[in-house]
Formats: structure tokens, sequence, C-alpha cells
């Protein structure tokens, strides 16, 4: 039976994992859906979201502090104020990577509110409080305002989940974060990973390149200054090879702190905001792919490289951890910890020393088609 669908994603803002799983699903669904959002920029973001019916039910206002890492709280009061009309609507499917599922305590249709989880708010989960508290939040005011507004927002968070009733993860590791808040206690909870457009890399022709490539947003979570650091200790003995970052930008300030770091380092390049075309000769052409992201929720790109064979170098802890290792030996594994460079480096000789070369595999969990039926299975009982 065809549906008619409200779907929920807070921000169409950039090119990023997340909005790449609502495109996919939007695109391979057979239901009927309607997206609404809280900030649709279609410069940055997708192109392919033209195509759908986007609807923003936010002020415009809102669109200048959504990269904001602060000052994404003041979604939290228009989240109250957000209409959406699920009368219309045979199910209501909210994607949530943290702050969205608050949209359910303004609008709940019984029996029929479903989440896909790409994490909860990572901000307020007891590692990444940790994390912040070490590396953004140095002063003791800030420290306390943060530890303040987290407290604020446990209490929202218990009570806006009340409101779902079917929640589907992207990860093992988003689901043991979502048990450790006991938000997901007598619910109705599965894991289904996210989608990689695997055909485009299947048929992508492999050349071996002399740099290493790091995709991902630029953002301090994803850790672009930790590998420069590093890079600059590993490019002074192996001068030959260079490392490419690529992603957009999310974070301006620190984007701008990146460029000025990579300037003063040898074999850098930056490219922001790149089409699908340009990222894919970036990865048929690079000696390796490295990911170095603090705890991320699952993680693309190392299923990207895979599919194409490239040699991948990845923090040892992330959700895609488990499916990695179920599917890849062409691998060097970074250890997490404080001392990230120097094991980031630690890992990059190790890498030479392999000489690793391009293996494809195929991942069969990772098909669009596949990630949508699963989903589609789930919200259809």
């Amino acid at each position: 039976m065809k549906m008619k669908i409200a779907l929920f994603h807070p921000w169409l803002k950039s090119r990023g994992g997340a909005e790449r799983v609502v495109l996919e699903f939007l695109k391979h669904t057979k239901h009927d859906v309607d997206v609404y959002s809280w900030v649709y920029d279609k410069a940055n973001t997708f192109k392919e979201f033209g195509k759908f019916k986007i609807k923003v039910i936010a002020p415009k206002i809102a669109q200048l502090f959504a990269r904001s890492y602060i000052l994404r709280g003041l979604f939290f009061p228009i989240s109250l104020f957000s209409k959406i009309p699920l009368r219309k609507y045979d199910l209501f499917l909210i994607s949530t990577g943290g702050l969205a599922e608050l949209i359910a305590l303004k609008n709940y249709k019984p029996g029929k509110t479903c989440a896909y989880v790409h994490t909860i708010l990572r901000a307020a989960y007891e590692e990444d409080v940790r994390w912040n508290l070490q590396y953004r939040y140095k002063d003791p005011f800030s420290k306390l305002a943060y530890l303040i507004a987290v407290h604020i927002y446990r209490f929202f968070e218990r009570r806006a989940w009340k409101k779902i009733d079917v929640a589907i993860f992207n990860s093992e590791l988003s689901l043991e974060r979502a048990i450790k808040h006991n938000l997901v206690k007598e619910k109705k909870v599965y894991v289904v990973y996210p989608p990689v457009d695997v055909k485009k890399y299947e048929k992508a022709k492999i050349q071996k390149g002399d740099y290493f490539l790091y995709v991902a947003r630029f953002g301090m979570a994803k850790r672009q200054d930790a590998l420069l650091v590093a890079w600059k200790m590993f490019v002074k003995e192996h001068p030959n090879y260079g490392l490419v970052l690529a992603g957009s930008v999310e974070n301006k300030s620190y984007f701008e702190k990146i460029k000025k770091i990579a300037a003063e380092t040898k074999n850098v390049e930056i490219k922001t905001n790149i089409e699908d075309k340009e990222l894919l000769k970036l990865y048929s052409n690079c000696l390796a792919v490295v990911f170095v992201p603090f705890m991320e929720d699952f993680g693309i790109v190392p299923f990207e490289a895979m599919v194409l064979g490239k040699p991948l170098m990845a923090v040892d802890k992330g959700g895609y951890v488990n499916l990695v290792k179920k599917y890849y030996k062409n691998i060097v594994w970074i250890k997490e910890g404080e001392e990230l460079s120097l094991n980031i480096v630690k890992s990059l000789n190790k890498f030479l020393d392999k000489q690793l070369e391009a293996k494809k595999v195929k991942i069969p969990d990772l098909n669009a088609k596949r990630f949508v039926e699963k989903i589609e299975n789930i919200i259809e009982k």
C-alpha cells in the first residue's frame, strides 16, 4: 500500500552523510513523501533535492545559525513552534542526528511516529561531553554554561523520545548511545546501515596515485587539525607524498584555521564543495584513504574506499568498525586516543611498510535499494 509520509530532517545545508541518506530514501521509496526542514540551503546541499517536495518551517534567519555548533541550541524554541499538518499523512518519519527529535514535542502521530537515528545529540553524550570540555570549552564560564545546557537538553530529550514509537539506528554504536541514555526502553528498535552509492564506485577506473585523501566536512570533530599535525611530521621524512583534504565547510572559523596550518605545511591541498564526479576522481587516483573523525556515528567514507578497493587508514572507534572488519582486510587501523597525531604518523609509516595494493570488495549490506526496502518493511508494519 502506498503511504503518504511526512519526513522531517532538521537542515539540508551541506553535502553530508545524513543529507545523502535522506536523498537516497527519496530517490528509491515507493511512497509519497513530503520533506519538512528548518533550513534548506540549495546552494550548498545536493542539487537533487530540487526534484522533491521540500517545505521550510522555520524563519529564514534560522539559516544564519544552522552551522554554528553553539547557536544550534536556538533550534530548541523553534521546534516548539514548528507545526507540521500530520493529519494529512499516514506516517511521520523523523531523521535525526540529535535535536531533530524535539520536533515530536509538538508534532506527534500516535503509534505512527518513527525515527531514523544517525545518532542521539553528540553534544549531550558522555564521551563527547568530556571531549568538548577538553577541546571546545576551556574557560570556567563556557564550561558551566555548556554543562547546564546539556542538563536541560537531556530533560527534553527524554520527553521527546517518549513520542517516538519505532527507532531505526544507523549503527550499533548509535543504538548503544541511546541505550546508555535510557531512551529506547520497551521500544521497537532496529539497526539499518545507511546506503552507499556502490554502483558508481564499482565502475570507476582505478589509478595508483601519490597522495592520501581525507573526505569530511571541515569541523572540529572531523579533526583535520590533528591530521595536519601528523602530516607535518610525516612529510619531513616522506616528501614525495601529498595530502588532499576534501569536504564542505561546516565551521568557517575552524576552516580558516585549517587553511592557515595547511599553508605552512608541505604537499597539502584543500578542496571544498566538490561535485560527485570530481570526488570520484579523487578517490580513484589516490594512494590511500584516511579517516580520522572523533567517534563517527557511522561513516560512509570508509565504504566508498572499500568499494574502490583503496587501502584504508581509519580510527579504530566508530559506527563503521564492525562492518569494515567483516568485509575488509586492506586496512591499517589508527589507535584512538589523546596522542592521535602520533598514532596517525605510526599508521602512515606502517602503511608504507605493508605496501597495500587496491583490492575491490562488494558490500551487499549497503546497497541503496536494499536500504530503502529495509526501512519500508519496518515502517509498513
